[in-house]
């Protein structure tokens, strides 16, 4: 079925549902406190009802809800609701200088936006870094009962398929994310202090849990990979640093003027032992059910994270909110900004059951532990099955990895066969005379989040007609209901993945190849690349993907094609969801169907949602 038709049949259907739609509303209180997530010392966090992380906030498919957002805090803020649909309520997607300006300190901000599509979300800060502090929370919307739902193709058994849906009721979710002791604005300050794109974190936190773990040199050793020690090596180093990291070799930063000896000592060094006194983060499973649901989200800053459960498969579902063709793996692969969601079949014995963690970059051997915990049980099982190790190795040669690019969405749905424009972007380094931690999608320019080339933040584009906004290297224009491509060129010579998240709607990952993309379409390309190099029948449908990573040899750079409706006119954000990369300036502007710019009300134009009634503001 195209998206468009998808999209306009679950609209219709859920009118009546809607007709009787639900206004739930949530109080978010913002402020600054401290916290020691590790047991490692503790530092400034944002705490967001006074906890550590933020509460989940749980709807039905076709609540309205209605988010009053507190700001206690002595710097700007907002908040982005990551995923959900805003095609009608587009004031409401939470980035200052586009949507909204800047929730000052003291000041409040209602959010009001309709849960049309269920599944796992996320909200989130979008200014500066601040998402390293801890400013996130995860939100489920419950499918309705008549949605379309692919347990079937997990198990043709009837009664599992009824334990399935009963788990899927009661999801849970698991905020799986990078930790450092630096604050955000010290973790940028260390940037440019030294001017490094700086790469080494402290631990893993699990819904604000985890511990650090400083491994001996023998054991860093053990888990290196052996490329990796090849290099280190060759550049006169025999080890991983003490905190497990490639120290900044010159090599890696790039054609920069380094000042290495402005990095403090954690910044690559010293590691300091803690654990958190409540233990790893435990997941209590009711083995009554059959199944437990479980999304696991990644909010971090820098690293995708492998998960695997001991003894257990898992049979993924959902991806980004959106039901898959399932599979079933023993591990996966979680970019920073998605969201997984798999169904674990309680068969096992009673016990306690690790959930593994890891980083999937090379660059720092870093792991984490939760707990599946049957029925609450604090009894380790000691017979369990590790799928992989502290550094994410796959233990045995026959471990089934998964990449959130191998999705198919399910029910079928897929894009046009022909896109009326293509958009050519260039991701890098921006180089001299510019540091080693600016980046950018244009390959000139870089984002300000103050966005003092186009607009003020506190007067955002979305309250501006689109023929007064000025050109700009940083902004892209659409008419609506076209079809677009853009091609997302990664140069090197140390090209790395990017996750990459655009706001507003989700696309189709319709290819990837190495080297550059000199074509003027896809039609064009498809002349001459290789049959399959284009997916245009069942691609994975996400609001968050990855680039391709240059896998070596004589290749310089690498392309990535997606392919998107305007079926939501807005000005929409467009981004790298590794927060240094967005704080150095990987973002850009897209204002989508500008023949059809919404019109904002009142309340978001003057009176940050606030509503003015006979009997006040509400």
């Amino acid at each position: 079925m195209p998206a468009r038709l998808l999209t306009r049949f679950l609209a219709f259907a859920s009118l009546f549902r809607w007709a009787q739609a639900a206004v739930v509303p949530f109080e978010l209180h913002l402020s600054h406190g401290e916290a020691d997530p590790v047991g490692a010392g503790s530092r400034r966090v944002i705490l967001i009802n006074g906890t550590f992380v933020g509460p989940t906030l749980r709807l039905t498919q076709g609540d309205e809800a209605e988010i009053t957002v507190r700001n206690y805090m002595r710097e700007d803020t907002a908040v982005h609701f990551h995923g959900i649909a805003q095609a009608s309520t587009p004031w409401s997607d939470g980035v200052p200088g586009l949507t909204q300006g800047m929730i000052k300190p003291g000041a409040s901000f209602v959010y009001r936006w309709t849960a049309e599509e269920g599944g796992t979300y996320f909200y989130h800060t979008h200014v500066r870094a601040q998402m390293m502090d801890g400013m996130y929370g995860s939100i489920v919307i419950e499918n309705a009962p008549q949605a379309k739902r692919p347990f079937a193709l997990i198990s043709n058994d009837t009664h599992e398929r009824k334990s399935m849906l009963k788990a899927e009721k009661h999801m849970q979710t698991l905020l799986i994310s990078d930790w450092t002791r630096f604050t955000s604005s010290e973790f940028t300050a260390v940037e440019a202090a030294a001017n490094v794109d700086l790469a080494c974190m402290d631990a893993i936190t699990v819904n604000g849990i985890g511990s650090e773990y400083c491994l001996s040199i023998e054991e860093l050793d053990s888990m290196t990979h052996p490329v990796v020690l090849s290099m280190l090596h060759d550049l006169g180093e025999k080890h991983l640093t003490n905190k497990g990291c490639i120290p900044p070799f010159p090599v890696f930063q790039g054609d920069f003027d380094l000042h290495l000896e402005n990095l403090p000592d954690r910044a690559y060094k010293k590691c300091i032992p803690g654990i958190n006194p409540k233990g790893n983060f435990s997941l209590d499973v009711d083995t009554s059910v059959g199944y437990a649901a479980i999304t696991f989200i990644n909010p971090g800053s820098l690293y995708p994270l492998q998960v695997s459960i001991d003894s257990h498969d898992l049979h993924i579902f959902a991806v980004d909110g959106h039901y898959v063709h399932p599979q079933t793996v023993d591990r996966i692969l979680v970019n920073t900004g998605s969201r997984i969601s798999v169904m674990i079949k309680l068969d096992q014995k009673p016990a306690n059951y690790n959930i593994r963690i890891a980083n999937d970059y090379l660059n720092q051997v870093l792991g984490a532990f939760a707990e599946l915990a049957y029925d609450g049980t604090s009894k380790k099982a000691v017979d369990a099955i590790p799928k992989m190790d502290f550094a994410g190795r796959p233990l045995n040669q026959n471990i089934t990895s998964w990449i959130p690019e191998h999705s198919r969405p399910f029910p079928d749905v897929k894009p046009a066969r022909h896109a009326d424009a293509l958009f050519r972007l260039t991701l890098k380094k921006l180089g001299r005379p510019h540091g080693a931690y600016e980046w950018t999608l244009t390959g000139k320019e870089r984002y300000h989040e103050s966005l003092d080339d186009v607009k003020n933040p506190n007067d955002p584009l979305l309250l501006s007609a689109p023929s007064d906004i000025p050109e700009s290297e940083l902004l892209l224009r659409t008419s609506s209901e076209q079809w677009v491509d853009v091609v997302l060129v990664t140069l090197g010579p140390f090209a790395q993945a990017h996750p990459m998240h655009k706001h507003g709607n989700r696309i189709f990952l319709i290819g990837s190849g190495g080297g550059d993309f000199p074509w003027k379409s896809v039609d064009e390309a498809m002349t001459v690349l290789p049959e399959g190099t284009f997916n245009l029948e069942n691609p994975p449908y996400l609001d968050t993907f990855n680039t391709i990573e240059i896998q070596g040899g004589d290749v310089n750079a690498t392309w990535t094609m997606v392919r998107y409706e305007v079926s939501a006119p807005g000005a929409w954000l467009f981004h790298c969801h590794v927060q240094t990369h967005l704080s150095g300036g990987m973002g850009m502007i897209i204002l989508d169907g500008v023949d059809n710019f919404p019109e904002v009300p009142m309340e978001y134009q003057e009176w940050n949602g606030f509503k003015q009634t006979a009997v006040g503001w509400v």
